[in-house]
């Protein structure tokens, strides 16, 4: 008999989310251990449950992965061009965040249980914080008209989201083409307000 498979903790996250977006909250620990071809004790024994499985797979990440490319700007380039660029990364990653919470929701665990224990900074409280010192620098830099950035923020951050929402909740495109066209329309309309300093 040959050893057991050796997987990591993250190729467990990545096929289980997989198999929960793909076939739902009812898929067990059994399918998707067969999908990493190890036994069903092998993820019982890294997670405990199938529902902190559940939560390491479909819960928000830790830290934000845009984070860092905000936090190294503005650059030289126009800044209308970074806002799209930087909103349709985040647009692509509430749209991530929302197939996950929706699969959590019928499997009838509350989103808030993925925050529990966490003794980092709350994910969308480093998303607003990282988006307010960018659009702060962009006024610095007198790119930007002047405006209460943290509402700025909010406003970008809570349409963005709420379109992630709404498209899936409607049944519209979820689809990344769709999203894009989305953040594009959403700034233009939002240039018009802010974009009274320099490119």
């Amino acid at each position: 008999m040959g050893r057991p498979k050796e997987v990591t903790d993250e190729q467990i996250v990545v096929a289980a989310r997989h198999c929960f977006l793909k076939r739902g909250a009812g898929v067990s620990a059994a399918d998707i251990a067969r999908e990493l071809g190890v036994s069903h004790t092998t993820l019982f024994n890294r997670f405990g449950s199938k529902e902190a499985l559940m939560i390491a797979a479909l819960g928000p990440p830790k830290e934000v992965p845009w984070v860092a490319a905000l936090e190294a700007g503005p650059d030289d380039r126009p800044i209308r061009e970074q806002l799209v660029e930087h909103a349709k990364v985040m647009s692509a990653y509430f749209q991530d965040l929302q197939a996950g919470l929706g699969v959590l929701q019928a499997a009838g665990i509350e989103p808030g249980k993925a925050y529990r224990g966490r003794k980092s900074e709350p994910a969308p409280a480093q998303a607003f914080r990282a988006l307010v010192v960018w659009l702060q620098r962009a006024q610095s830099q007198e790119r930007l008209a002047r405006c209460d950035v943290e509402t700025l923020a909010s406003t970008i951050l809570g349409a963005l989201h709420g379109w992630a929402f709404t498209a899936r909740v409607c049944g519209e495109s979820t689809a990344p083409a769709a999203g894009e066209r989305y953040v594009e329309r959403f700034i233009e309309l939002l240039w018009n307000g802010i974009g009274g300093g320099k490119p």
